[in-house]
């Protein structure tokens, strides 16, 4: 095995403990995300699609939980900073991990490990 392939980190992998963390954190990272096409439309028209379009792909996306979002959100702003931007690169960004890495001051395998640890704070801290 070449150095290159140590290097190798799973950045889709979710502990089977934190599946529900995950769901929720993927919600959050759909309310957060800001879309640039959007911007550009009428909100009337933003979604339009031909009749044709329907018939051919009739895509209907899942809604948005814009309470747990915003219980999320406080939540990942009072994480420590390491952990937060972590889970705001994987979640919200999710472009290359070795520049992120280098961002925080970690290896990619630190990275996911700022991940999982805050996805686990996260859950510790919403427990009801």
């Amino acid at each position: 095995m070449s150095g290159r392939d140590m290097d190798y980190v799973d950045f889709c992998y979710v502990p089977q403990h934190q599946e529900a963390m995950h769901a929720r954190l993927g919600n959050w990272g759909r309310w957060v995300c800001v879309r640039p096409h959007g911007w550009f439309t009428h909100p009337m028209f933003r979604h339009f699609r031909a009749s044709k379009q329907w018939e051919a792909s009739p895509y209907i996306g899942t809604p948005v939980n814009t309470l747990d979002a915003a219980v999320l959100e406080k939540a990942v702003y009072a994480l420590p900073e390491k952990h937060r931007e972590a889970i705001r690169w994987w979640y919200v960004c999710r472009r290359d991990p070795v520049g992120m890495a280098r961002i925080l001051g970690v290896s990619k395998q630190g990275l996911a490990d700022l991940v999982n640890a805050g996805r686990t704070m996260l859950k510790n801290r919403l427990q009801k």
